[in-house]
């Protein structure tokens, strides 16, 4: 078990200065040693532990998070862009897997490091707040923003409706589309997910702002969502909405 700290700015420019290095030698280490240097890093408060594991999903570390951070006041850690970071670098091997040969692709910045001014559409894309939040405020229904096909890290309905706070924060939208694209007799996205045609989620996220601009969908029930949603999304819809 280790005591959660916070990366200060020289610990962030290390950070950021490996997943640079790391671009042109994918084979590079992270910068472990920094996560508990007083060069680099600071205590956190309150005093909680996290242990580093392995996850089958990001689903599955947003749980972890959730029950590890419990004590934290959630408003005060949301923005906590040292935090996260940390975080990020602690569980660097679950959200940045290395292959056979050793070698990782490391994404953009965002993905790892949590910018200090709030702009969500950086920010939700980090690996390790992002579970966290989904988790936090959907429950098991964000297996369908977290779970991703093939041992991904990153799923079509989450970088859809991940872009807009108010898509990703609306918890009948959530409901719909976990209700549509995932499979939970297999715990997958169902096949064809994916895609940019009729139905999909970047459709989805298309057609539910234009709802929005009629209707309360968060006062809207998720069976009414779904009953508002045009003839191109049939295909998803479950059993009893067909019927």
């Amino acid at each position: 078990m280790s005591k959660v700290r916070v990366l200060n700015d020289a610990g962030l420019q290390r950070f950021r200065e490996y997943l640079g290095a790391a671009k042109a030698s994918p084979s590079l280490p992270p910068p472990r040693e920094i996560l508990d240097d007083g060069k680099f890093s600071e205590p956190f408060v309150p005093d909680v532990g996290v242990e580093y594991q392995q996850f089958e999903n990001a689903y599955e570390l947003g749980v972890y998070l959730n029950t590890a951070l419990a004590s934290c006041e959630a408003r005060e850690i949301s923005r906590n862009h040292a935090l996260w970071s940390w975080l990020a670098l602690f569980f660097f091997d679950v959200i940045a897997k290395s292959n056979a040969s050793g070698e990782r692709k490391i994404l953009q910045e965002a993905v790892y490091v949590l910018d200090k001014g709030f702009n969500f559409q950086r920010y939700y894309r980090h690996q390790v707040r992002t579970p966290w939040l989904a988790v936090r405020k959907h429950g098991e229904k964000a297996k369908v923003l977290l779970v991703a096909g093939g041992g991904g890290t990153r799923t079509e309905v989450g970088e859809q409706l991940g872009a807009y706070p108010d898509l990703f924060g609306c918890d009948n939208i959530i409901a719909a589309a976990y209700q549509m694209y995932f499979d939970e007799e297999a715990q997958k996205p169902k096949r064809g997910t994916s895609g940019k045609g009729n139905g999909t989620p970047r459709r989805l996220a298309a057609v539910v702002r234009q709802l929005q601009l009629t209707y309360d969908l968060n006062d809207c029930p998720v069976q009414e969502l779904l009953d508002l949603l045009p003839k191109e999304f049939s295909k998803w819809m479950p059993e009893s909405v067909v019927a």
